[in-house]
């Protein structure tokens, strides 16, 4: 039962990321507005960073929870599917592995490309330049 809930849970947390994904996207979410500041009771971490666009869906804090999709911290070099309990998909469950940066590149690239049934709902980040800025940025979350 509780499994079926949390399934549920997250699907509609899923959910609804998307339609704030869309209108943040609307809003051109990379640059700050008051109107989507409000959106959070508080500035996510990241959000003055390259990453965040990622904030929208992830949390860069340490020991931070997840959101719609895992914290981010320490993201580079730590083993691929890290989080306990986190609903991944089977495909990155089976990679193996650990994030290195040129394998951050790639998923964020075309994550369906580089890891075939991949939930990451993100089509990719088509700009080398960006997708650096954000690997080098979440490599410096770490301890």
């Amino acid at each position: 039962m509780a499994k079926h809930f949390l399934t549920l849970t997250i699907g509609l947390l899923w959910m609804a990321g998307l339609s704030w994904t869309a209108t943040l996207k609307a809003e051109r979410f990379w640059e700050t507005s008051a109107k989507t500041l409000d959106r959070y009771p508080i500035e996510p971490v990241g959000w003055n960073s390259p990453a965040r666009q990622c904030v929208v869906c992830h949390n860069l804090e340490k020991d931070g929870l997840p959101r719609i999709g895992p914290n981010l911290w320490g993201i580079v070099g730590a083993p691929k599917g890290r989080a306990k309990d986190y609903g991944y998909s089977q495909a990155l469950v089976k990679a193996g592995g650990v994030w290195t940066k040129q394998e951050l590149d790639q998923y964020l690239t075309k994550p369906g490309q580089f890891l075939p049934g991949t939930s990451k709902t993100i089509t990719g980040l088509p700009d080398a330049k960006e997708r650096t800025a954000i690997i080098e940025f979440l490599a410096t979350l770490r301890d």
